[in-house]
């Protein structure tokens, strides 16, 4: 073979196509953009409304770490979340122009089933007294993730076929009570990312426009690409906790950026013969710089009476600083440029809570979360959406020292269009491929949060 038959480099649309947003991969409907709010069993019920300033357990480590003052004694708090999401497309002629004359110009495959997936997050939760105005705590929770899968020969498999995304995040906490009104916190922040994803490869099609007939058959030759990544990096949460008249809090909290460094490995598979040896399908190590948003909240709490209390807050996230994905090997090799410029969002929540008995409290709440994503740059890794929340919930006090909490949320989620036009080789953009359709998506979220006073 040639190489110099290749110098357009026809295979040089995979980054763009099969990469796509590499760690921006968990399609995460419930939260904007890829993060996740279930930080708190005792708050989902409120749609997480006043999270930064209830501080009813250990969970306000996360949320508000100023709100450690306001817990008794010595608690752990532990909590597990199952998620499941609803994700269909809807496909609106997708085609391809790869290779004109050698093929059908749609792109062939099905819908690629429900794209969503269930999956189970926990979390974890430990406070305790270092003196009469010194409070310590450890929140464990995974700010960030989730998975899809679609089918392996779905019409969009060039763009997407399953994506995963873990974070673990490690949360030592310090609040100091200033006076009877004011509180402060910090926190430190150990965070683990785990990045995987795959998308098909059309060598039918590279074959035919680099005019090697033997392995010319445009979406007959499929491969594969995987991609793996991980990385440990650090980061910082603060807060304040204001009450200026009794009955009514005020919380302020802020948790930085955190910026990753990851380094894992690129896998092809059923590379046809032909291009065997091409350094741009060679496995290797890669390595891509992410860095997660910061967020900022304002919440609010009034104690209207002996029952009811009603509370409010806004959430604002930094989305902004994704603005692209640079991918490279090892050698500093560009593997994928990917333009993404997210927005800045904010997210707002309403709630109340009603102490029906002295055993039985019960939640209510509704949020509006803007998505970070421009419709001109939403791909099916994150076919993202603006969103209402509903969330209900109730607090059951066992004992003196024992407590549960049952909340669920349900997430509607606006249909979000999807059309991707890409030129496939970057000297001739007049040939592109298009990946055109619809989305309805869902989210149901159903919590359960144990509280122990020892």
């Amino acid at each position: 073979m040639n190489n110099q038959s290749y110098s357009a480099k026809p295979y040089g649309y995979i980054p763009r196509i099969l990469l796509g947003v590499l760690f921006a991969i968990s399609t995460d409907i419930h939260a904007a953009g890829f993060a996740l709010t279930e930080k708190s069993g005792s708050s989902i019920g409120n749609a997480f409304a006043g999270a930064g300033t209830a501080a009813e357990d250990a969970s306000t480590i996360l949320s508000n770490p100023a709100g450690l003052s306001r817990i008794p004694g010595t608690q752990l708090v532990v909590a597990g979340y199952a998620i499941k999401s609803s994700i269909d497309f809807h496909d609106h002629d997708s085609r391809t122009l790869i290779g004109a004359g050698v093929g059908d110009p749609l792109l062939s495959g099905g819908s690629g089933g429900d794209a969503g997936d269930l999956a189970f997050v926990p979390n974890l939760y430990l406070a305790s007294d270092i003196n009469d105005h010194v409070k310590a705590g450890l929140g464990v929770h995974s700010p960030f993730g989730l998975k899809t899968e679609y089918d392996s020969r779905w019409v969009g498999r060039y763009e997407a076929i399953k994506s995963g995304l873990k974070t673990i995040n490690i949360n030592p906490a310090v609040s100091l009570q200033v006076s009877d009104r004011l509180s402060l916190g910090f926190g430190l922040n150990a965070q683990y990312i785990g990045a995987e994803l795959s998308n098909a490869v059309d060598f039918g099609s590279i074959c035919a426009m680099a005019g090697v007939g033997s392995c010319a058959a445009p979406q007959a030759r499929d491969g594969y690409l995987a991609l793996k990544g991980k990385d440990w990096s650090w980061g910082y949460n603060l807060g304040m906790l204001l009450e200026p008249v009794p009955g009514t809090r005020l919380g302020l909290a802020y948790r930085s950026k955190v910026a990753h460094h990851l380094k894992g490995d690129a896998e092809f598979s059923n590379v046809p013969t032909e291009l065997a040896g091409l350094p741009d399908l060679a496995n290797g190590a890669i390595k891509a710089d992410i860095t997660l948003p910061e967020t900022a909240l304002i919440s609010v709490l009034h104690q209207l009476n002996d029952r009811w209390s009603i509370m409010g807050d806004v959430l604002w996230t930094r989305w902004s600083q994704f603005n692209e994905l640079r991918v490279e090997r090892n050698d500093g090799a560009l593997l994928g440029l990917t333009a993404e410029h997210w927005r800045n969002v904010r997210r707002y929540a309403l709630g109340a809570t009603y102490l029906y008995s002295d055993a039985w409290k019960l939640r209510f709440g509704v949020a509006y979360d803007e998505s970070p994503v421009p419709e001109m740059f939403r791909t099916p890794r994150v076919p993202d959406q603006n969103r209402w929340v509903l969330g209900l919930g109730a607090n059951f006090k066992a004992s003196a020292s024992d407590s549960l909490d049952i909340g669920y949320l349900h997430v509607f989620l606006k249909d979000a269009s999807l059309n991707l036009n890409h030129p496939v080789v970057p000297a001739q953009p007049a040939i592109t491929q298009s990946l055109a359709g619809g989305y309805d998506s869902d989210v149901d979220v159903l919590s359960l949060q144990y509280t122990h006073v020892f």
